[in-house]
C-alpha cells in the first residue's frame, strides 16, 4: 500500500479509535453522549492509557515491534468490546448528531467547508519552516523505527543515549507514532508530518467549534461569526513565533503546539463551564481528562494551567463559590504531581539511566 493511502486510511484510523475510547470514558464517567465530545476527549483519554501501558516497556526497552503487536492487540478488543457493549449508546449519540446536522445544516455545511479547507491549507502549504526542531520529532519517529527502541537514541545524531531526556520521557505521542510506524509500516515523515498534522488541526477545529457554539449562547449565526473571527486573526498572527497562529501552519505536529492549539483553549472552555455550572462534576472530569492526556503531549502543560488559573481567578471572585474553589485546587494537584515527577527527574531523584 502506498503512503498516501497509509495517510488518508490511518487518519480515518485514528479518528475510529479516539471515538471508541470517548464513549467508553463518557459511559464510564457519565460526560455525555455527543459523538463530538466523544472524539475531543477519547483522543485525550488514549493518549493516557497509552501513556500508562508504554512506560515501564519503554524503561524496559522492550522491542518497539513488540509493543506494536500487543497495543494493536488491546485496541482491537477494546473497540469490538465497546461495540458490543456499548452500542444503543453509540446509536443514540449518532442519531442526535445527524439530527442536528439536519436541523442546522447551513451552519454544519459553511463549518465542514471551512474545516476542510484549514486542512488542505496547512497540509499543502504549512510545515514548511526548517531547522532543530523539524528534525528532532521526526528523528525521534525515525530512531524508533531503525533501531527497534524507544528514546533510547539522540533524535537528532541517531546516536545512542546513555539515559532518557527528562523533558521529554513522560511525552509518549510520538512513541505512540513510533510504534505505529514501525508495525504499519508507515513513514516516520508521513506520520509525523502529514497523520498528526491532519488529526491535530479537525481536533482543534472541532474545539474551537465548540468554544464558538458556547460563547455565542448555541446561536448559529453568532457561532459561525466567531468561528470565522478566530481563524482570520490566528491566521493573520500566524508570523509571530509568539502566537498560535505559527504553531498552527508551521510547528502544526509539535507537542507544544497542541498543548497551545488544543488543550487550553479547551480548558478555558471547561473552566467556563464549570463557572456556569458548579454542579456539573462532569466538567471536571473532563477537565482532568485534558490536563493528563496534554501531558503526553507537552509538559508545558504543567506550567501553563498556572497561568490559565490566574486568567480565571477574577470570576472565582465574582462567582463566592466555594465548591469551584475546590475542583480548581483538585486540578492544580494534578499538574503539581507532574510538577514534582519532572523536577526529581531533573535534581537526579528518578533514575533515568539506559539499561541494555
Amino acid at each position: 500500500m502506498s503512503q498516501l493511502s497509509l495517510a488518508i486510511l490511518f487518519f480515518f484510523i485514528y479518528l475510529i479509535v479516539y471515538y471508541v475510547f470517548g464513549v467508553l470514558i463518557s459511559h464510564l464517567l457519565k460526560l455525555g453522549n455527543k459523538p463530538v465530545h466523544q472524539l475531543i476527549y477519547g483522543m485525550f483519554f488514549y493518549q493516557l492509557v497509552f501513556f500508562i501501558f508504554v512506560m515501564p516497556l519503554k524503561f524496559h526497552i522492550v522491542p518497539v515491534d513488540t509493543i506494536g503487536r500487543i497495543w494493536t492487540g488491546v485496541v482491537l478488543v477494546v473497540c469490538i468490546a465497546v461495540a458490543i457493549w456499548l452500542h444503543r449508546d453509540i446509536y443514540e449519540g449518532f442519531s442526535n448528531w445527524v439530527k442536528d446536522i439536519r436541523e442546522h445544516w447551513v451552519s454544519s455545511l459553511v463549518i465542514f467547508i471551512l474545516i476542510v479547507g484549514e486542512l488542505l491549507f496547512v497540509e499543502y502549504y504549512g510545515r514548511l519552516l526548517g531547522g532543530n526542531n523539524q528534525v528532532w520529532f521526526v528523528g525521534w519517529v525515525s530512531n524508533a523505527v531503525a533501531h527497534n527502541e524507544l528514546m533510547t537514541y539522540v533524535p537528532e545524531t541517531g546516536l545512542a543515549a546513555t539515559s532518557f531526556n527528562n523533558d521529554r520521557y513522560l511525552c509518549t505521542f510520538l512513541d505512540h507514532s513510533g510504534v505505529i510506524s514501525k508495525t504499519f509500516g508507515i513513514h516516520p515523515m508521513v506520520e509525523v508530518r502529514t497523520i498528526l498534522t491532519g488529526v491535530f488541526i479537525l481536533i482543534q477545529c472541532l474545539v474551537i467549534w465548540e468554544l464558538a457554539k458556547y460563547l455565542g449562547k448555541e446561536k448559529r449565526d453568532a457561532s459561525v461569526a466567531g468561528y470565522i473571527m478566530y481563524w482570520s486573526i490566528t491566521n493573520i498572527m500566524a508570523g509571530s513565533q509568539l502566537l498560535p497562529g505559527f504553531y498552527d501552519i508551521f510547528r502544526t505536529y509539535e507537542g507544544k503546539a497542541f498543548v497551545m492549539d488544543v488543550s487550553v483553549p479547551l480548558l478555558l472552555l471547561l473552566l467556563w463551564k464549570l463557572y456556569d455550572e458548579p454542579d456539573k462534576w462532569k466538567n471536571v472530569w473532563k477537565s482532568i481528562i485534558v490536563m493528563c492526556g496534554s501531558m503526553t503531549y507537552s509538559l508545558s502543560m504543567m506550567f501553563t494551567y498556572p497561568f490559565v488559573l490566574a486568567a480565571f481567578t477574577p470570576f472565582l471572585i465574582v462567582k463566592k463559590e466555594k465548591r469551584i474553589l475546590r475542583y480548581i485546587l483538585l486540578m492544580g494537584a494534578v499538574s503539581a504531581v507532574y510538577f514534582v515527577v519532572y523536577y526529581l527527574g531533573r535534581l537526579g531523584k528518578i533514575d533515568l539511566t539506559i539499561n541494555r
